[in-house]
């Protein structure tokens, strides 16, 4: 069933090839049809959905796992009933942390009122995203940007 939901969102007129014959997808053309999917679904339940992408033309190397990230959580809220809010935003790396992963920018799911389980932590951190969750403050997951013109 997932793979059939991520596959409606692979858009093969939207993925472009880098002059590093790299291939990539801008951010806009992955985020825009799963906003429009999920936004009134998520209504209905009582949960609101905000984007705050500023760099909406970035291109994404990685488009097919962030499509899993982003769609795989959206799909896994809507079985869970509980009212709150969800932003999808981008964050770019500060250069003081200490982080051994390469991308500058992450895109980001905050959501005010799920703490994740353990389990649920673990399939995420899997695909390379960084979990904080607690309770009172809900889920923030941060998962890289892959760009096309990053260093191998």
């Amino acid at each position: 069933m997932q793979g059939q939901s991520i596959s409606k969102f692979l858009d093969a007129t939207k993925v472009h090839t880098s002059v590093f014959d790299r291939k990539f997808m801008y951010l806009s053309d992955i985020i825009d049809p799963i906003y429009r999917e999920y936004l009134i679904k998520l209504e209905k339940i009582g949960v609101n959905l905000d984007l705050d992408v500023i760099r909406r033309r970035h291109q994404v190397e990685n488009y097919t796992d962030i499509i899993k990230f982003i769609v795989g959580y959206l799909n896994s809220r809507l079985k869970n009933p509980t009212k709150g809010n969800i932003l999808i935003s981008m964050n770019a790396t500060s250069a003081q942390s200490i982080d051994i992963t390469p991308a500058k920018y992450h895109l980001v799911i905050t959501d005010d009122s799920v703490v994740m389980t353990v389990d649920s932590s673990e399939q995420y951190s899997a695909l390379g995203a960084k979990i904080k969750s607690r309770l009172g403050f809900g889920t923030s997951i941060s998962f890289p940007i892959r760009e096309p013109y990053d260093s191998i």
